[in-house]
């Protein structure tokens, strides 16, 4: 049942123009974020050296000096607060791309690791002035990258001393745990925020510990046994905490879905050793779908029962320090949707991952068994599954047998798909597709088996709005299909995505328009037809704006679908604003579209961003709050993905990143004058009540002290940043001047950086007669007893002066006056001698293509510094 509410008149503006405040800057700023990101990665050569660094530094303090200003004096309002912690979250993405450009630029090769562990040192103290949730975030992410990738580089000094995996996912798991103690106090003494902080902690802790349970070694053998008592310690205590002291059952439900996951490697283990067999997938399945079921059952039951120690999050939500005293929310635009629903949501994802399971163990059954042999039998027996699955969805009120029968259904619509894949007819296989999902989707009452038939659907329709005919079998359109370029993503990806977003879009805003008691019918499909488009956006491509007629001439579908894909958030701005016109003025009903029309042309190349954009105007003007919070996890997600689409230039991504990032904080500036009454003009009543606090800063001035603690935190932290940073250069500078010249010789390969840009992989000819000295040298080993991972390896110029091998040893002392010493690292992949990439200016491979040889300059302390790479004979490149 859904209860719709509306708020007064007059809430509906205060609300537009807050969400447009916040929704500018916040984009504005990430996407100014991404753009330097890409414009470091670019290596632009019409800079010097000296001009990047001081550039970059100069950006970098303005914005710490900026986010400083704003922490003077505590929020009036929770826009303003959001406000500041994006330009804090601004100033930590700056300082990243700064360490990135001091190893870009010096090539350090340093381990990835230790530039995010820099960047998280160096960012803590913002994060802790910062007192915000999402910069805590940041920050968690931070770590977390760096530990793994500090577990992963060193994999071979742990992996023979504790014999597996397992101790990687013990330290993970505990220096999460710490941070969600850390965080808890900070929520029991100073009400930090707990919305999304332990959660996303709880995941990664136990998400670990689950992982390494499930598909490394034994439970009851070896390592895993530790793992195995480290999880069932953790969760109870984590189970007893979030039961008794602070009821939060997202997190709960995450602990139930581990047990789930656990049993079922702990039963399949123990089944396997009674009597090996394809029939232990049965069992498995049937433990599977009960479990949930229980825990199911479990959580409604606390859910329904007395809530114990609430929390009363302020507006300013932090964690890691004391909060501001509390502001007003911003009220949420009408109307506002009070849902009370059967199944909550952590329920149904609980749920959903169990039928997903199930699935994939009676799709093993079937196939391993040999009851599926041919495309024939596949059509055939899942047509009878998803019979038999929508029979038993329609009749059996019992929860178990529903998840049986979405089991059976969904496995059923796989083996059917997997039957029309010799089909010589793609365009006749897609629609007998869309057929078979669609009637299952319409047959099968249940939220979770039309979830997965919608993505059923959104598959058909990809296949129809990409392939109109063809003669090859499915599966090998889908194979050619999945690999990206320009060509496929314009006239394959482009037009599927968009068909998939459009539809998605309507889906939303016709189920409002349903009487209630039959709105929940769209939703599941709204919500696949969503993920689909935005997982389709990360293979499709883009062209700029004013490259749209040359692609009009080349290939017109796909410059119209791409028009369609930048128009989408407008055309969505426009039947929301329209729902309210009642209560916003004709400027912001013009305005706010006009505004979208600026930006459609800006994010042209990525059309991801329209469609995270889309979801997040339908989360705010529908009061869904799910659905805006996933348009900003796309979004984000979407950035990320996209800087690896190496068939668009970093440089030319920067640049109209940073045209639309500029764009809209120009509207930031304007939106929140959108909604002000003109000169002479009276303001409603109930508007003016609404806005509270929020527009009254002489009396809130009055009573809010100056907190300058806090701005002095942000500015030692800037401080702190830029010496670290500068005397790092400083080091860099003598070495290149007065460090020992060394030539080695090379072998390139040409990847991506994961932050830096274009480069070359390199491996020297030395690095691989170290592993046999140091056999030959039995005393090298680590503090642990493994093998040893860091030395320093010495060697002699021939007389070409091509350095050349000669012995290992743990310390740069002793050598003699013609011998260099050199510190090499032993990592997961290979042997390190100063550096294993060089980094060049994008487009620019071809150049470095010829290079055989590295040369150094090299110090006392074994350090080393790629200056150059030379060609066969010597010559620089």
């Amino acid at each position: 049942m859904q209860v719709d509410t509306h708020s007064p008149a007059g809430s509906e503006l205060h609300a537009w123009r807050a969400f447009l405040a916040r929704a500018t800057l916040a984009l504005g700023l990430l996407l100014l974020a991404s753009a330097a990101v890409c414009g470091v990665a670019a290596n632009w050569d019409a800079m010097t050296k000296m001009q990047r660094l001081a550039g970059a530094q100069v950006v970098l303090a303005a914005s710490a000096v900026l986010a400083a200003w704003l922490y003077v004096r505590p929020a009036r309002s929770s826009v303003a607060a959001h406000g500041r912690a994006c330009v804090v979250g601004l100033a930590g993405v700056l300082l990243g791309a700064l360490l990135a450009l001091v190893g870009q630029t010096y090539q350090t090769g340093a381990d990835t690791w230790e530039l995010f562990a820099l960047w998280a040192a160096l960012m803590l103290p913002w994060a802790i002035a910062a007192r915000s949730q999402g910069v805590w975030l940041f920050w968690i992410v931070l770590a977390n990258v760096a530990l793994g990738l500090l577990l992963g580089e060193r994999v071979l000094s742990w992996w023979v001393v504790f014999d597996g995996p397992g101790f990687a996912s013990l330290v993970v798991s505990a220096a999460n745990l710490l941070l969600l103690a850390v965080w808890e106090l900070c929520a029991r003494h100073w009400r930090a925020g707990t919305g999304v902080g332990p959660r996303v902690l709880v995941l990664i802790a136990m998400g670990v510990l689950v992982l390494a349970l499930m598909f490394g070694d034994s439970v009851v053998q070896g390592l895993g046994t530790y793992t195995g008592l480290a999880w069932v310690g953790a969760t109870l205590a984590l189970a007893y905490f979030y039961i008794r002291i602070r009821r939060d059952l997202a997190i709960l439900a995450l602990l139930a879905a581990g047990v789930v996951c656990v049993s079922l490697r702990v039963l399949g283990e123990w089944l396997f050793r009674i009597e090996p067999g394809v029939w232990v997938a049965l069992p498995l399945a049937a433990l599977l779908m009960g479990e949930a079921v229980v825990a199911a059952r479990w959580l409604r039951r606390l859910a329904a029962g007395p809530a114990i120690a609430a929390d009363a999050e302020p507006a300013v939500a932090s964690a890691g320090g004391a909060v501001e005293p509390e502001v007003p929310a911003v009220v949420q635009l009408g109307p506002r949707t009070v849902r009370r629903t059967a199944t909550p949501w952590y329920v149904q994802a609980l749920l959903g991952l169990s039928a997903w399971l199930a699935t994939l163990l009676l799709l093993t059954f079937l196939l391993a068994s040999g009851l599926v042999q041919t495309p024939a039998g596949a059509l055939v027996i899942g047509l009878a599954l998803c019979a038999v699955g929508v029979a038993i969805v329609r009749n059996a009120p019992q929860l178990f047998w529903r998840q049986c029968a979405i089991a059976l259904a969904f496995a059923g619509q796989i083996l059917v798909t997997a039957g029309l894949s010799q089909s010589e007819s793609v365009t006749g296989s897609a629609l007998l597709l869309l057929a078979l999902s669609t009637a299952v989707y319409v047959l099968g009452p249940d939220a979770i088996l039309r979830f997965l038939s919608g993505l059923m659907m959104a598959l058909a329709v990809f296949i129809l709005a990409a392939f109109t005919a063809g003669s090859q079998a499915l599966y090998q359109q889908m194979l050619s299909w999945m690999s990206f370029d320009v060509l496929r993503g314009l006239t394959l990806w482009l037009p599927a995505c968009v068909c998939a977003a459009w539809l998605s879009a309507l889906a939303f805003l016709a189920r409002e328009r349903m009487p209630a008691a039959r709105r929940d019918v769209l939703q599941p499909l709204a919500w696949a037809l969503s993920l689909a488009a935005q997982l389709g956006a990360l293979q499709a491509a883009g062209v700029a704006v004013w490259e749209l007629p040359a692609l009009w001439g080349l290939h017109p579908p796909a410059a119209g679908f791409l028009v369609l894909a930048a128009l989408l958030p407008l055309a969505v701005s426009i039947v929301l604003l329209r729902r309210q016109a009642h209560a916003l003025p004709a400027r912001m009903r013009i305005a706010v579209p006009a505004g979208l029309l600026l930006l459609g042309a800006c994010w042209m190349p990525g059309p991801g961003i329209a469609f995270a954009m889309t979801w997040v105007l339908l989360g705010f003007g529908l009061g869904r709050p799910r659905l805006r919070r996933w348009g900003q996890a796309a979004l984000i997600v979407y950035l990320v993905l996209y800087y690896y689409q190496l068939d668009v230039p970093l440089l030319e991504k920067a640049a109209w990143l940073a045209c639309a990032g500029v764009l809209l904080l120009i509207m930031r500036v304007l939106a929140w004058r959108l909604g002000r009454p003109a000169s002479g003009e009276s303001q409603p009543a109930s508007n003016a009540a609404s806005r509270g606090l929020s527009q009254q800063p002489a009396a809130s001035d009055a009573v809010r002290p100056r907190r300058p603690v806090w701005a002095a935190v942000m500015l030692g932290g800037l401080v702190l940043a830029l010496a670290v940073v500068n005397a790092g250069i400083w080091q860099r500078e003598q070495l290149l001047s007065n460090g020992t010249i060394v030539r080695l010789a090379l072998a390139p390969a040409d990847p991506r950086s994961l932050m830096q840009g274009d480069y070359m992989a390199l491996r020297f000819a030395a690095a691989r007669e170290i592993g046999q000295l140091q056999e030959a040298d039995a005393a090298q080993q680590n503090r642990w007893g493994g093998p040893s991972t860091d030395g320093y390896l010495v060697l002699r110029p021939d007389a070409r002066g091509v350095a050349q091998p000669l012995r290992v040893q743990p310390e740069p002392l002793p050598h003699g006056g013609d011998e260099v010493v050199l510190r090499y690292r032993v990592r997961a992949g290979g042997v390190r001698l100063g550096t294993n990439a060089y980094f060049f200016p994008e487009g620019e491979a071809r150049r470095y293509a010829a290079a055989r040889y590295g040369e150094f300059r090299v110090g006392d302390d074994g350090t080393a510094l790629l200056v150059r790479l030379l060609g066969p004979d010597f010559q620089p490149l």
